[in-house]
């Protein structure tokens, strides 16, 4: 219980959805985003780029500052979901390299890693981070050493992954292992909601470059990171009510709702709510499937439902293999219901998304098709409809549009890069 005191006073406006616009909010918005971008032929070094993206700028969607990050084929990959306070670094995900980078975000035109964290045995690969009250971080891992429990899947290591605790200044605090008596399968501890008011964090399961991954959800108790449940995901549904294979494959993007429950969408698209999380007996039942076209085979992931943002009562859902983002009112968690769809496209699978915290605009990159440039949304909190940024608009005349390759990158003529993860950043003043 040593961090409860100073934390419960915090913690339920820091764990709810994603900040809303600020009464005194600048109604330009934020005016720059930080973009974590990879070589596209890895011969030089991946890099963070920082973009102008202020309203009336004569470089509006260029490039203004790069840091190469001293990595090649890194495969640039999460960042956290919202940029930190202010005297907080930023942690990001240089997956192929195993290297989380600790990143200075103060001066935007001036970022600096401060920096760089090899994973703390026996996990290995980490993915997703959660920033708590007192500025620390969670960090889910894919793997820890040792062999997968599947005989078949040779990765090596391929073992449970599990969770770590750092300071904000990087410092490790502590590790804890997802391995689950009984389990097949392996626990690939993907994203996570801390919950700290009710001594809780919620994780869910997927895997990156892995065969095999649990579909489970698992509830731990904060204070001393034990892990106290381990909860299958159960089948999603088709319109009609019958099950829908596929739709509960790898749980994903967890979010905190107003009613203390936690809304979840998995890969494939099911959508999931986790009630009574401080309980014995936590219930997750699926609550919605978002309707996306048949996958090539029937062993293949359908719909790809990836990095939401909740915008109010509305959940903002990039869908990669319909090539849509699809608002849904959540405001009764228990019985989400779609709103609208903007369709992107064709060659562009959505993925990321991020809110900016000064505006109405949402940034959204891409997975596995599309990585080359991303669009910038404007979102109609009202109507619950998004449309493309008209600020913005490619060379071939695609609205909302920000192209990555045909930028001058201020490190060097390094050639195009690729990249799915942004977040919007302040000015130092």
């Amino acid at each position: 219980m040593r961090f409860m005191m100073m934390l419960l006073a915090a913690t339920v406006s820091a764990c709810a959805v994603t900040p809303r616009v600020a009464a005194t909010a600048e109604p330009a918005g934020s005016p720059y985003v930080l973009v974590f971008a990879g070589d596209k032929d890895e011969k030089d070094e991946d890099f963070f780029a920082v973009l102008d993206v202020r309203p009336g700028s004569p470089t509006i969607g260029r490039t203004v500052a790069t840091l190469p990050i001293g990595l090649k084929a890194s495969m640039p990959h999460h960042l956290e979901y919202w940029t930190p306070a202010p005297g907080n670094l930023l942690f990001a995900n240089a997956h192929h390299h195993e290297a989380t980078l600790l990143l200075d975000v103060s001066d935007p035109l001036k970022p600096r890693i401060e920096r760089r964290l090899q994973p703390p045995p026996p996990l290995r690969f980490p993915h997703d981070f959660a920033r708590l009250p007192n500025g620390n971080v969670l960090a889910g891992f894919l793997r820890s050493d040792g062999p997968s429990p599947v005989v078949e899947e040779k990765l090596v290591p391929g073992g449970h992954g599990g969770l770590a605790e750092y300071t904000a200044k990087g410092e490790l605090i502590r590790v804890a292992s997802a391995a689950a008596e009984g389990l097949k399968q392996p626990v690939r501890s993907y994203a996570m909601v801390p919950m700290l008011d009710i001594d809780r964090v919620v994780t869910t399961s997927a895997p990156m470059m892995e065969d095999y991954s649990a579909d489970v959800v698992q509830v731990w108790r904060y204070s001393d990171l034990k892990l106290l449940h381990t909860i299958e995901v159960p089948p999603g549904k088709r319109a009609d009510g019958s099950p829908l294979p596929g739709a509960a494959r790898y749980p994903f993007g967890p979010r905190r709702m107003a009613d203390g429950s936690v809304l979840m969408n998995s890969f494939g698209c099911g959508f999931y709510r986790l009630s009574d999380i401080a309980s014995a007996q936590p219930r997750l039942a699926n609550v919605y499937t978002i309707q996306t076209p048949e996958p090539p085979r029937p062993d293949a992931t359908r719909g790809a439902c990836s990095i939401p943002s909740v915008v109010g009562h509305h959940w903002i859902m990039p869908v990669g293999r319909a090539h849509t983002v699809v608002v849904l009112d959540v405001s009764n968690p228990a019985a989400p219901r779609e709103v609208s769809r903007l369709d992107t496209a064709a060659d562009f699978n959505p993925h990321w998304s991020a809110k900016d915290p000064r505006s109405e605009r949402i940034i959204v990159g891409a997975e596995l098709g599309g990585e080359q440039g991303m669009f910038m949304l404007l979102f109609d909190e009202r109507s619950g409809k998004l449309s493309f940024d008209p600020s913005f608009r490619s060379a071939t005349g695609k609205l909302g549009y920000i192209d990555l390759e045909t930028q001058q990158w201020q490190h060097g003529p390094t050639g195009s890069a690729w990249a799915h993860a942004a977040l919007f950043v302040n000015s130092a003043d």
